[in-house]
């Protein structure tokens, strides 16, 4: 994938755009604990997100501490893998930006919607950079053969084909090796990679339900694929995709994060003063994080409660939030037991 950095702008959104056709927006978040031993000063945040001198980082305090960076255009000249392996030729712009949730948690995002209706030769650079975020294919494409072929590339990417989750990553090492970070995370952890998909379909297609599903690869993969109406486009804009993809992003890692932790202080039960001590940690610096769908505009609440049926997020976090209560109550009850038999003997 052949990239040139150029200026920020806004994201074109597909629920403003007057075609009545079908268009895909395509992609990927790498979420993990930043490496600074304390959550992040609100004046550290905001010079560790400034991408671009002039643009301001946005910040807000309720529900909790999140802050989002400008985004930074990038234009690329590469190919987009579909589900039956063909390879299209697209050009355009892709828009990254970093966001930081209670001072802990670092996201990295790169994404572009995708005109599948094409053009018949490549134009000039000035075409594409004042289209940010869009990006064109030459020679006209299918649109549900775009998203799904996206979504599927779980693996490396092909050289010379479009690489979002490689924008992400550059950005991540770029701040985590920050001066402003001291390097040294609180507990150890994994990253988890999600990619995303959001097909707008056409005005004359039939598809009138929303459809969202979620996948599990591994331990760090994961996909997220949206259909959106078109009666719906309006509501599912694309800055509400975003702000839904990364809210299940974060909640996934938090989720992942703690469901690792459990496993590691699971294997050290017999000494419960080494499994309280290794417990506190994750009691400080993970369970505040847990707020679903606090920063998800209503329309989107559906998709989120889709997801708490399956998988049940939730649920496998009261369940994981109640183990780590029931070690502090034994560890309690333990030292309890000891003060009352030093008492007897005394």
């Amino acid at each position: 994938m052949r990239a040139q950095e150029t200026p920020a702008y806004s994201p074109t959104d597909p629920a403003r755009d007057t075609a009545a056709t079908a268009s895909v927006a395509v992609g990927e978040i790498r979420t993990g604990l930043l490496r600074h031993g304390a959550s992040l000063t609100t004046d550290a945040t905001e010079r560790l997100l400034d991408l671009l001198p002039g643009e301001p980082v946005l910040q807000s305090r309720r529900p909790i501490d999140h802050a989002l960076s400008p985004d930074v255009a990038n234009g690329v000249d590469c190919n987009v893998l579909t589900s039956n392996g063909a390879r299209v030729h697209t050009v355009g712009t892709v828009l990254t930006h970093a966001a930081i949730t209670g001072g802990r948690v670092l996201q990295t995002s790169t994404y572009a919607r995708i005109d599948p209706a094409g053009s018949r030769h490549r134009r000039s650079w000035a075409h594409y950079t004042a289209r940010p975020g869009r990006l064109e294919t030459l020679g006209r494409a299918d649109a549900d053969e775009l998203a799904a072929g996206f979504a599927a590339l779980t693996g490396a990417v092909a050289p010379g084909c479009l690489d979002v989750g490689a924008v992400c990553e550059r950005l991540a090492r770029r701040l985590q090796s920050s001066p402003l970070l001291d390097g040294c995370p609180p507990i150890k952890s994994q990253w988890t990679r999600t990619r995303w998909t959001a097909l707008f379909v056409s005005k004359h297609d039939e598809r009138a339900v929303p459809r969202a599903d979620f996948v599990l690869y591994d331990e760090n993969v994961r996909t997220i694929s949206l259909l959106i109406p078109y009666a719906l486009r309006e509501s599912y804009r694309l800055g509400a995709v975003l702000e839904l993809c990364r809210d299940l992003a974060l909640h996934d890692w938090v989720l992942t994060t703690l469901s690792q932790r459990i496993k590691r202080i699971s294997s050290v039960s017999g000494d419960r003063t080494r499994a309280v001590g290794e417990l506190y940690p994750t009691i400080s610096h993970l369970l505040h994080l847990w707020m679903p769908g606090a920063r998800v505009e209503p329309q989107l609440a559906r998709v989120w409660d889709g997801f708490e049926r399956q998988p049940g997020f939730t649920r496998q976090w009261n369940t994981s939030v109640g183990w780590i209560r029931d070690q502090l109550s034994l560890h309690t009850l333990q030292l309890l037991g000891g003060l009352e038999s030093n008492r007897t003997a005394g």
